[in-house]
């Protein structure tokens, strides 16, 4: 399903051999970074069969079993990111990895072919929980960035006025997969909460946010460039 709605917005499209669906997408000249956007196509249980979306306004769960929304809400944000591409102002690079089995161990990022990943400047995964989180490591164990990476995303959040992004630890995701291959990594919240019960429920408003978030930081794609170029003269000192 993610390849059917995802292949009609992007350059190339493909599967690799662990399973992991990846795509990339130019534009304007492309002159810019190359970023990447990721989810994971994995839930921790199967679905139940017959289970039903309950909706109370913004909020949605499930009539049983878990909902989902780890991380299938991060992947329907992504989608909407791709489609609105063609009329952002970001310039540069969009790389797209949708990983498998991330849930029993960050499997399918792990098995990742290094290629994909050469040209990566920075990465957006979105697959955390709640709202306003801007996780720049797994709690003390891992740094996923540079401050200032993170920082960044706070002043694009705070000029767009979405309010209440704050950088924070967090736990672990495919974005430690990414940090330690030198990529600048952060994870966003996109509105589930109680991931891995019954009582899961997701926030449509706060996913509708994380995606205008998103949107918002890709099109200061100059400002962008200017941290990930500062961050890289740093670390060549």
């Amino acid at each position: 399903m993610v390849h059917e709605k995802l292949a009609p917005y992007v350059e190339r499209i493909t599967t690799d051999r662990y399973g992991n669906l990846l795509a990339q997408k130019k534009c304007k000249t492309g002159c810019g970074p190359t970023i990447l956007l990721n989810a994971h196509l994995d839930t921790v249980a199967e679905l139940e069969a017959g289970r039903e979306i309950v909706k109370n306004g913004p909020i949605w769960s499930s009539s049983k079993g878990i909902l989902g929304a780890d991380d299938r809400a991060g992947v329907a944000v992504l989608l909407e990111v791709a489609k609105w591409l063609e009329t952002s102002r970001f310039n540069g690079t969009i790389k797209f990895a949708f990983t498998v089995e991330e849930e029993c161990g960050l499997v399918g990022a792990r098995e990742l072919e290094e290629y994909f990943l050469w040209d990566v400047g920075a990465a957006i995964v979105v697959d955390r929980r709640g709202t306003g989180d801007i996780v720049t490591s797994c709690g003390m164990i891992q740094l996923f960035c540079d401050i200032r990476y993170g920082q960044f995303f706070e002043k694009v959040a705070n000029d767009a006025g979405l309010l209440g992004w704050k950088c924070t630890a967090g736990g672990s995701s495919d974005t430690r997969i990414w940090a330690s291959r030198g990529i600048q990594s952060v994870n966003l919240s996109v509105g589930y909460q109680f991931e891995h019960t019954d009582d899961e429920i997701l926030d449509t408003d706060a996913c509708y946010n994380t995606a205008q978030f998103i949107k918002a930081v890709l099109n200061q794609s100059k400002e962008l460039s200017r941290t990930l170029r500062s961050l890289r003269l740093t670390d060549a000192v």
